[in-house]
Parts: structure tokens; sequence; C-alpha cells
């Protein structure tokens, strides 16, 4: 589904206002580990094309991943079929230390990234659990959302 949204969007880009060349995607917890997929495996089709939107590229141009599952284990690996690729997109990525369960799916997935020389920004906060979303509280990660917006327009917008 993914992958057909992306060349969706791309394929009525004209349409809806939308600059195809700046098309990013944006996952939280289970949501991360689909949006991290996407951007390791866009050249593997998910499905069989159904149109004309099946031609455009589904890779994103960049990659948000907020507190992203299943990415990691405890010797920092991604798991099998998840490969970064020098031309995997850049990406930003917030975690925070006491969400045990998902902290090395962060920290496998940025490794990746620098080795494979790709720009990533990892904020590694030491709370806030799992699943803080945009819910503003005392703890600092919960000002994510003003770090990724400087890291949008310096990377992606006026990069």
């Amino acid at each position: 589904d993914v992958q057909r949204a992306m060349r969706l969007i791309r394929a009525k880009n004209k349409e809806w206002g939308i600059d195809p060349n700046r098309l990013g995607v944006i996952g939280f917890s289970a949501g991360g580990h689909l949006a991290a997929r996407l951007s390791t495996s866009y050249t593997v089709p998910a499905y069989a094309p159904v149109d004309a939107a099946d031609l455009m590229s589904c890779r994103p141009d960049f990659t948000i991943l907020i507190y992203p599952a299943y990415l990691g284990d405890e010797t920092y690996h991604l798991p099998d079929g998840m490969a970064v690729a020098a031309d995997t997109p850049s990406a930003f990525i917030v975690q925070t230390q006491d969400d045990r369960a998902y902290v090395n799916s962060s920290i496998a997935y940025a490794l990746a990234l620098k080795a494979q020389h790709v720009p990533v920004e990892l904020h590694l906060f030491p709370d806030g659990g799992h699943g803080f979303g945009l819910r503003p509280s005392d703890k600092p990660v919960s000002h994510w959302p003003e770090l990724c917006e400087r890291w949008l327009k310096t990377r992606v917008v006026f990069p």
C-alpha cells in the first residue's frame, strides 16, 4: 500500500500541487518500520502494476522515523531483507533510551545509514518512553517536531 500511495501522489502531483521531488515518508513505531522498509526496498515491487501511476518511482526523497520498531536487535543489525544502500533516502530519527524494546531499532538504522554515507540525524533522548507522539510534555523529547522542522528546512525544503 505504501508503494502504491507514493506512486499515486507522484502521478497526481500537478493536480494536487505537490513537488514530486520533495516527497517523504514518516512513520511512528510499526509505521516507522514500514517507512524504513519503503526507503530500503523501493526497487522491489510489492504488487503487479495496475495503471500508469505504477510507472512512477515509489522512492521517498527523505524519511522520518519516530521510535521505529522491529529494525534492530541487541547487535544493531537490521532485519533480513532490509539493506541500506548509498541511494537510501536521508533520515531524521527520534528515539528515547528508555524505550527499551525499540531503542536498538533507531541505532541500527542510523548506523546502517552512516556506513553507507547517507545523511542521518539521530536524536536520542534519555526518557520519554514509547508512543510519545506529538503530545507536549515536560520531557525534552516533546520538542522533536521543532528539530524535525529545522531538519526539513535545511536538508529537504531549502538544501
